[in-house]
């Protein structure tokens, strides 16, 4: 049991001691195992291989050699090309010829098979051939096996030797390499710490162009970034909004509650103080409710669209404004086509409708006009007040939260807070339609939707 739990001590110190290390080392240590893997395997396999072979080639030139020696007896040589060759009469006595020191020449005669003889570390192979002649003479052919087997483990040992050079230098190169390949890598984790640190989201990974899946990762990284400091600037910008939005009916209301505790001396005196408050309660209430809103639909990534009347939502619609229309003197048109459907989501676009017409009623002199059609595969919905209009440079603006144009368009009557064209955007965004508002100074606005019709 001790030395089991010695045994697990050591292993959890050699893993922290493994994942201390950079990528760049653990890389280059999985691939330098590998290639010491491989290096012996080859090394192992080329002796195996070159000992098979030069044992075959040296039968193969032994036996020719003998065969070529026989069938001309009267060239007879006693050495040639690294083979001895022994001239036998038919008793096996030797003749003539010379054979390698240490080899056994009383050893018996055998015709056309390649034998091994060894002694004192010595081998060799030895072959013999009859002469086919009336004394029935012999041939035998003796080759050393080392002499050429020397040689190629000579080769071999040369490659053996130079190994660990080579391998310093394939773990040199491929360490630079791999460095050099995951280099992103690098900068991401530095510029991600550099964030961290100083919570600075206009960092970016600084790469050259690539098509790899490193660059693929950085370019991505840089992306997400982006989309971050996008998100940091527009929540940073919604709470400066927020509180600039706050300040105003909060200093009234404790301005006011300290005036009543101080000097209000009769219940008419506080009634006002009282109502002034409850003003601007409801305003922030109101505000509040809003941004609720707002925040809720933009964190739903997916809603529920369902097949929907368009037509009959927008004329319920307008019968719900028609008093409120009257008590404001403001006239209505509208040309509504009928049975006109869509894929959405009824709360949404009541929603919309609410916003849109709220919007033409704060800013028009006198008339709203309310159109909906088909046209192709689209339902086209116009809303379109007569008033003052939106200069060009604002209409780019008005779909920012808070944004309220600063020219007189009833802005002391109808005081909003800029948040009613958000609410409309997103919506727009998330039933895939669009919305484009068309306007001239002095002659009123147009908000164009479109939708994609929905067969029925």
């Amino acid at each position: 049991m001790y030395k089991e739990r010695n045994n697990w001590v050591l292993k959890d110190k050699v893993n922290k001691i493994w994942e201390n290390f950079p990528i760049t080392v653990k890389i280059t240590l999985w691939y330098t195992a590998f290639i010491v893997i491989l290096i012996a395997i080859m090394l192992a396999g080329s002796f195996t291989i070159a000992d098979k072979m030069t044992g075959d080639l040296n039968q193969k030139e032994l036996m020719e050699s003998v065969v070529e020696m026989a069938s001309d007896p009267n060239d007879f040589d006693d050495f040639d090309d690294g083979i001895y060759f022994v001239k036998y009469n038919n008793a096996g006595i030797e003749m003539a010829g010379m054979s390698p020191r240490g080899f056994d020449l009383t050893l018996n005669l055998v015709e056309n098979t390649v034998r091994t003889y060894e002694k004192n570390g010595g081998k060799y192979y030895y072959f013999d051939k009859k002469i086919d002649t009336p004394e029935g003479e012999w041939i035998r052919g003796i080759i050393p096996v080392n002499k050429l087997t020397n040689e190629v483990n000579r080769m071999l040992l040369i490659i053996l030797i130079s190994s660990p050079l080579l391998l310093l230098i394939i773990i040199y190169g491929g360490y630079k390499i791999i460095k050099k390949a995951l280099n992103p890598v690098s900068k991401i984790s530095n510029t991600a710490s550099e964030i961290q640190k100083n919570g600075d989201f206009s960092k970016r990974i600084e790469i050259d162009e690539g098509k790899d899946e490193i660059h693929k990762m950085a370019n991505a990284f840089n992306e997400m970034l982006n989309s971050l400091e996008n998100s940091y600037i527009r929540e940073k910008q919604f709470s400066s909004d927020v509180s600039h939005e706050l300040r105003t009916p909060v200093s009234v209301i404790l301005t006011e509650s300290q005036y009543s505790i101080e000097y209000a001396d009769t219940l008419e005196e506080a009634k006002d103080s009282f109502s002034v408050i409850q003003r601007q309660a409801k305003r922030m209430s109101e505000l509040i409710n809003q941004i609720m809103e707002l925040s809720k639909i933009e964190k739903q990534t997916t809603i529920d669209l369902q097949k929907m009347n368009f037509s009959e939502t927008v004329q319920k619609i307008l019968d719900d404004y028609k008093n409120l229309l009257s008590e404001k003197n403001i006239k209505i048109s509208k040309g509504i086509e009928q049975n006109i459907f869509i894929n959405g989501n009824k709360v949404m676009i009541e929603r919309l409708l609410d916003n849109l017409l709220n919007n033409a009623m704060k800013f028009t002199k006198d008339e709203i006009s309310v159109k909906l059609y088909s046209k192709n595969e689209s339902c086209i919905m116009e809303i379109e007040d007569n008033g003052i209009g939106i200069s060009d440079e604002d209409k780019k603006l008005i779909w920012g939260r808070f944004y309220q144009v600063n020219d007189s368009r009833n802005k002391k009557v109808n005081k909003g807070f800029g948040l009613g064209l958000s609410l409309v955007a997103k919506i727009i965004e998330q039933h895939n339609a669009s919305i484009a508002v068309e306007s001239e100074l002095n002659k009123g606005t147009k908000f164009v939707t479109k939708f994609n019709l929905k067969i029925k």
